[in-house]
Formats: C-alpha cells, sequence, structure tokens
C-alpha cells in the first residue's frame, strides 16, 4: 500500500531557502498572471497550469532553450523538494 503524499508548505530543502508553500505561492502568482494575459480567468486549475507550461515550451523555442531538458531536471528538483 502506497502511503499518500502530504503537502507541507512549511518544508525547505535548506534551511535558509524558500519553503515549498512559498514556491506553490510564487506558482500560483505566475499561473493567474499567464491566465491574465490571455484574457482568461485568474484561476489555478488544470487548464491554466498546462497552458503556462505550454506558453514555457514555446518562450524555451524562441530562446533556444531545450524545454523537454529544463522539465526533466524540474521534475528532479520538485522530487527533492517534496
Amino acid at each position: 500500500m502506497s502511503m499518500r503524499f502530504r503537502f507541507d508548505p512549511s518544508k525547505a530543502d535548506q534551511p535558509d531557502g524558500p519553503t515549498n508553500g512559498k514556491r506553490a505561492s510564487n506558482a500560483d502568482a505566475a499561473v493567474r498572471v499567464a491566465a491574465h494575459s490571455r484574457g482568461e480567468a485568474e484561476s489555478v486549475d488544470e487548464d491554466t497550469v498546462r497552458d503556462l507550461l505550454a506558453d514555457l515550451g514555446h518562450l524555451c523555442d524562441r530562446e533556444g532553450l531545450d524545454f523537454r531538458a529544463l522539465v526533466r531536471t524540474a521534475l528532479k528538483d520538485w522530487r527533492a523538494e517534496r
């Protein structure tokens, strides 16, 4: 039986680093700003998160960055910070 993950907003991976609550708040703001810039409701749901991720992919294309590699690294970072 697998254990269900519980979000801990006070967890930080470094003593003076940002907490997961702060990271989530920063991401919340980014999703809402991106939705607003597209003329959509400023909500955080699967659609707005997915749209921001796709927009980041387009930004990486424009800037010559490897989006897939960045996503893989970000997933590793996210797992380590959980």
